[in-house]
């Protein structure tokens, strides 16, 4: 009787180690393929909700592309960039002058790009001198003249009061990025030797 029982447990053991091995991982496999399964289903879900709503798509993207092309065109197209910065400079310069200012320093700090934008931009730090209020009102001009400038800093500096209200009482340096959209010079042709 012992025997048998020995034999028994020994091939419900064995059942069981069989079940283990087999059934397991067979059920495991079956698990996995049942979410891979579901994975592509939201994917296809989500491609068909895409396809369905390709013209609305379309349309949002040509909106989009448009609304981009508008924005960008505030900032100035440059071939030259050393002429875009004497015209930047003499610019500046001539709303300071008209504001009343004095400019005292002007120096172009780096150049540096803005790849994700396309843009490049020169950093300048721009030194005035004169009364408070035309300093404001410089710097004001400064903003809405220039849509493409972003100014990053203004220290202004009062000086003795002894020479009276709004005598030459402030110095003010403004640092700002003066940024633009880089264009490549069209090729000029060879021309044609034969020809000439």
């Amino acid at each position: 009787m012992a025997d048998s029982r020995t034999k028994l447990l020994l091939a419900a053991a064995a059942a069981l180690a069989a079940v283990r091995l087999v059934l397991v991982p067979w059920v495991n496999q079956q698990v996995e393929q049942r979410q891979q399964l579901e994975v592509l289903t939201q994917r296809l879900d989500r491609s068909q909700g895409v396809v369905g709503n390709k013209d609305a798509i379309m349309a949002t993207q040509g909106k989009l592309e448009r609304q981009v092309k508008t924005a960008r065109e505030v900032f100035p197209a440059v071939v030259d960039q050393d002429q875009f910065r004497l015209e930047a400079q003499r610019r500046i310069t001539a709303i300071a002058t008209q504001g009343g200012l004095t400019v005292s320093v002007f120096d172009w700090l780096l150049s540096g790009n803005v790849e994700a934008a396309g843009l490049s931009f020169g950093r300048v730090s721009v030194q005035f001198e004169g009364p408070l209020d035309k300093v404001i009102a410089v710097h004001g001009e400064l903003e809405g003249s220039l849509p493409y400038a972003a100014i990053r800093e203004l220290n202004v500096r009062l000086r003795s009061a002894a020479r009276g209200p709004n005598q030459d009482a402030s110095t003010a340096t403004i640092v700002m990025d003066l940024f633009h959209r880089p264009v490549t010079a069209p090729a000029v042709p060879v021309g044609n030797k034969a020809a000439t």
